[in-house]
């Protein structure tokens, strides 16, 4: 009886992702492509519960940053879950949500699957899983308007102290 008991009591506290399909999105980097403009992206599941990310082109990222003055040292602004095969990531200071599934069971190399909704918009995607970070790129200034604007362009301004999304916490 004891033994049945604690089984019990570790089936119940076991991840549902870990019983699910033994597959965690902790510590993963993932490349995505938005179906609505084959532009893509980088997505990070940081342990812990953090978010990461950047706009990927011509080989390099381009970070996500954030107001880190909204941060504790070691805290991030956005987040992610994951319940069994669903997951959500979101990243707040850039407005980005994204909603999808993970591959199902015996399918480790296949894509995650799920829609971004950024500033209103919302585009299907598809990520498939990197085992390093891409070069990375100078961050994007994030305007008045709360949308995405390159540094060289005149009509945004910098949230001061700023944090960028791919690089470890504490490390601004």
């Amino acid at each position: 009886m004891r033994s049945f008991l604690l089984a019990t009591i570790g089936i119940v506290l076991a991840s549902p992702a870990a019983i699910a399909d033994g597959l965690s999105l902790a510590g993963s980097l993932w490349q995505c492509t938005r179906a609505s403009d084959r532009s893509q992206f980088v997505i990070t599941f940081y342990p812990g519960g953090g978010v990461g990310g950047g706009e990927f082109e011509n080989g390099e990222v381009t970070p996500y940053i954030f107001d880190a003055s909204k941060t504790k040292p070691g805290e991030w602004p956005g987040k992610w879950d994951q319940t069994g095969q669903r997951f959500t990531w979101a990243f707040p200071d850039q407005s980005i949500r994204i909603e999808g599934s993970l591959p199902g069971p015996g399918q480790a190399n296949a894509p995650l699957t799920g829609t971004e909704t950024s500033s209103g918009e919302r585009s299907a995607i598809t990520c498939t899983s990197l085992s390093k970070l891409p070069k990375i790129g100078e961050g994007f200034v994030i305007p008045k308007n709360g949308r995405f604007i390159d540094l060289d362009q005149d009509d945004g301004e910098l949230k001061v102290p700023a944090g960028v999304s791919l690089q470890e916490p504490g490390g601004r």
